[in-house]
């Protein structure tokens, strides 16, 4: 289609083309701002061997190549994520469980490093919960018959702006449909006209 052909469609359409585009872009933006906002954040521990290998340098050499293996550093993960801890995290916090707040522990490929990752609508919070988590963690680790320790990378920290829902994308993304739409319908109304037209002659 010749862009001059194009411009007097959406000329004569305009109005299709302007409430197309305004509904879809106008929903876009109430869907969006309607969402209640997701905060997230994150607390790093290590899996290295303990202390006690320390003296012995054969202990150690094992357990370093041990840990070559994701294992020990998963079932750490695991651990961190699992419903007693968790509650025991809230425990800890003087909260009962909260309605919207979820937790998800992973290992960083190739390396021991645990990451736990907590979200939810109160960013304070989450960063509390977290932390809460990283230290039920630990506790739990050290009562283990274990040759391996948990400790401490970086602590969660409060985030500053949401993680869900993405504003810029989801408002970019209606634009672009919105226009789509509007360009659409008026070439359907152009078309049809002229088939309704010709049927007619």
């Amino acid at each position: 289609m010749e862009f001059k052909r194009f411009t007097m469609i959406m000329w004569k359409w305009w109005w299709l083309f302007s409430g197309a585009f305004i509904i879809v872009f106008v929903s876009t933006v109430i869907f969006t701002f309607a969402q209640t906002p997701i905060y997230e954040t994150d607390v790093r521990l290590i899996v290295n061997p303990s202390n006690v290998l320390m003296s012995n340098p054969s202990d150690l050499r094992s357990a370093v190549t041990a840990l070559s293996a994701p294992v020990v550093a998963n079932t750490y993960a695991e651990i961190s994520q699992s419903p007693s801890i968790v509650d025991e995290a809230w425990t800890r916090l003087n909260m009962s469980p909260q309605i919207g707040y979820q937790v998800n522990s992973t290992v960083l490929q190739e390396t021991t490093i645990v990451v736990i990752i907590v979200s939810g609508p109160d960013p304070k919070l989450i960063q509390s919960l977290a932390n809460a988590i990283k230290d039920e963690t630990i506790k739990y680790v050290e009562g283990l018959p274990t040759v391996y320790a948990l400790t401490l990378l970086d602590s969660a920290t409060i985030p500053e702006s949401p993680s869900k829902p993405a504003y810029q994308f989801n408002l970019v993304l209606g634009l672009a449909i919105g226009l789509m739409a509007g360009v659409l319908l008026a070439i359907m109304a152009e078309y049809l006209t002229l088939s309704t037209r010709e049927k007619v002659e």
